[in-house]
């Protein structure tokens, strides 16, 4: 049989956010069918089959390759799939769904496209009748959209299996499924583990090898051995609810031994289930058993071992960053290109923006100036500028420096001609206008060792240009030097530093003419109506609209962001370097990238394709009006991203 290897080597345990696991085998592994293995509780298979067209579940069912060729074969410890996989492909899932208690209950279906929940009233498939479908298609664990997504009440006996099949098939754009359950005592859940077993015989025995038997019973007797309880050799352990959790343990750790849902708690919210915290012996109720700072859920993910505190300082990627670092820094512990950001670099002195014209109209160039102290007289304060005509705007941190207490400062400008002074983004002084030498200044009172971000904007309109700006203790009487007292962030540096939290790093605004301890991220210094923010996004000038480099890489992965040109939109994106697993993901890993666009968020019918090299594309000749966008990655072996947050732009 020719099929697709979902990954390529061995099996792969990706942890996701909350209490899902998705465990993914080599195809080869995995015969045909199940009907001759043993049902192993737990777990689903869903069985993909590739390249049928249609968005009908008959499309699936009149394919040769159903049901005995699967292209690939996926394990699940719930009946939930919300990635996105692809377009043209069909998914089938049976098994057995095992209640917990006797009662009525009934099942709610999603699904997009088509989908259909079978249920038999035994363990047998000869007795199975449609409970409810999903006609055309809904949103994610939407089940209110058809009345056909509710199954009639259906009786169930605890511990009985029931066997089902869940049919689905995806024609084009988004594409999930997720099967839902309610019934005595249990609230509307997604169908998960321990009540779900995947097709096979069924046995009264035992599911459990050798080993995983072995293990199982030392785990439970080495439990007793520290709670000194007195040694059981009952086997299987006891557990009541029959949730894969012993009693003792469960009673233990504050979980209820009558209440199999409890399995699938996180009460520790550390992304690990109760019933993964037994198999890994870690504690269910604190987040971080080992206490090195890594999440018991995280170390497992990256394969470390959340029982020993030593491999916290280990270096998986050999980046120079330990793994605890990296997990404090959000980066990645297994991509020696991803490592965290060192302390930004200050230097004495304040940051000078330069620009032409009396109102900060073309910047020019920044340059640090370890003091204010200038008389220009007639002649150019840089090579670039004029004498007359020009403004300047200086940004520096003021750090008191008494050693206890509340101190009173002074900072005074001398300026010929207007001045503006800010402390900490309030306007202390305004007089922007022409006039001889003249001093301006503010008091301020601070404690020791606090920080005080100023700005001083200045212009010079004709004949002599004189800038100072001086700082003195009040409650000493000592004049401050400004080289020991204030100090920037180098513009020659590249840091995420965000004083003014405008979305725009210091270093980038102070490189580029913008107001590092100022929010103007919605301000407009071009032409084209492009904001500050959107420049910055899209790797552009803010001024000229050049492009700058690359566009920022998004904490998120892709993202888009529309530039403004009439008749015209532009998106720009960076390269995910993560897939969503957290291994890495090559530039040349990407086949190309999918945007779709429309004029309705409820319908991007229009798709371009464009290359995995590409970071942008250009959308022209659109009609006025709102357009909507979003956008997926697709690698080299087909598999596709979830789309992008959707953006918009309106068209004139």
């Amino acid at each position: 049989m020719a099929a697709i290897k979902v990954l390529s080597v061995g099996t792969v345990v990706v942890l996701l956010s909350g209490c899902q696991n998705w465990q993914f085998r080599d195809i080869e592994d995995l015969p045909p069918t199940a009907a001759d293995q043993a049902s192993e509780p737990g777990i689903v298979r869903v069985n993909y089959y590739d390249g049928i067209t249609g968005s009908k579940v008959a499309d699936m069912l009149n394919n040769p390759a159903f049901p005995d060729s699967p292209n690939a074969i996926v394990e699940s410890d719930r009946i939930e799939f919300l990635d996105n996989r692809g377009d043209n492909y069909g998914a089938y899932v049976r098994g057995f769904v095992i209640p917990p208690v006797d009662g009525d209950y009934q099942f709610y279906l999603a699904g997009d496209d088509e989908t259909e929940f079978w249920l038999s009233d035994d363990e047998t498939a000869e007795n199975i009748s449609r409970l409810a479908t999903v006609p055309g298609y809904t949103s994610r664990n939407d089940f209110d959209k058809y009345a056909s997504q509710t199954s009639p009440v259906v009786p169930m006996q605890a511990g009985t299996s029931y066997y089902f099949e869940v049919r689905f098939k995806e024609g084009g754009g988004n594409d999930h499924f997720s099967l839902a359950w309610q019934g005595p005592n249990l609230s509307q859940q997604i169908v998960a583990a321990p009540h779900i077993a995947s097709w096979g015989t069924l046995t009264s025995e035992p599911s459990l090898s050798t080993a995983e038997a072995y293990t199982l019973g030392y785990r439970v007797g080495h439990f007793d051995g520290r709670q000194n309880l007195s040694f059981n050799d009952t086997y299987p352990p006891l557990d009541e609810d029959g949730d894969g959790l012993y009693d003792n343990w469960e009673v233990h750790h504050g979980l209820n031994p009558s209440d199999a849902d409890d399995a699938q708690s996180d009460n520790d919210n550390d992304y690990l289930t109760a019933f993964d915290e037994f198999q890994l012996g870690t504690n269910p109720s604190v987040e971080d058993t080992d206490s090195d700072g890594i999440p018991d859920g995280i170390e497992f993910l990256w394969e470390l071992d959340p029982l020993a505190p030593n491999d916290a300082e280990g270096d998986l990627d050999n980046d120079g960053f330990s793994n605890v670092a990296e997990y404090r820094e959000g980066t990645d512990p297994k991509d020696p290109t991803d490592v965290p950001e060192l302390e930004p670099e200050y230097i004495a002195g304040f940051a000078g923006q330069y620009f032409e014209g009396k109102n900060f109209d073309r910047f020019v160039r920044v340059r640090v100036d370890p003091q204010i102290d200038f008389s220009w007289g007639r002649e150019q304060p840089i090579p670039e500028l004029p004498a007359d005509n020009f403004s300047v705007r200086w940004s520096g941190i003021f750090s008191a420096p008494h050693t206890e207490g509340t101190n009173e400062y002074r900072f005074t400008a001398t300026t010929d001609d207007g001045v503006r002074l800010y402390a900490d983004d309030q306007m202390m002084v305004n007089d922007w206008s022409d006039h001889g030498a003249k001093s301006f200044s503010f008091n301020s009172q601070l404690r020791s060792g606090e920080n005080l971000p100023i700005v001083i904007e200045y212009y010079e309109s004709l004949y002599g240009a004189v800038a100072r700006f001086s700082i003195t203790n009040v409650s000493t009487g000592q004049a401050l030097s400004i080289q020991e007292t204030v100090t920037t962030i180098d513009p020659a540096s590249d840091h995420s530093t965000d004083s003014d939290g405008d979305g725009i790093p210091d270093t980038w605004e102070l490189k580029h003419g913008l107001a590092p301890l100022t929010n103007d991220a919605a301000n407009v210094v071009n032409n084209a109506g492009v904001t500050n923010l959107d420049a910055y996004n899209s790797g552009l000038d803010p001024w000229t609209l050049e492009e700058t480099g690359s566009p920022p890489a998004q904490s998120d992965g892709t993202e888009t962001a529309p530039t403004v040109e009439s008749g015209t939109v532009t998106l720009t994106w960076s390269a995910p370097g993560t897939r969503m697993d957290g291994s890495s993901l090559s530039l040349a890993e990407i086949d190309h990238y999918e945007i779709r666009y429309g004029q309705s968020q409820n319908s991007l019918s229009e798709v371009e394709i464009v290359g995995g090299q590409e970071t942008n594309f250009t959308f022209s000749n659109l009609d006025s009006g709102t357009w909507y966008f979003t956008i997926s990655v697709v690698d080299i072996d087909g598999l596709k991203s979830a789309p992008s947050e959707i953006v918009s732009h309106e068209v004139p």
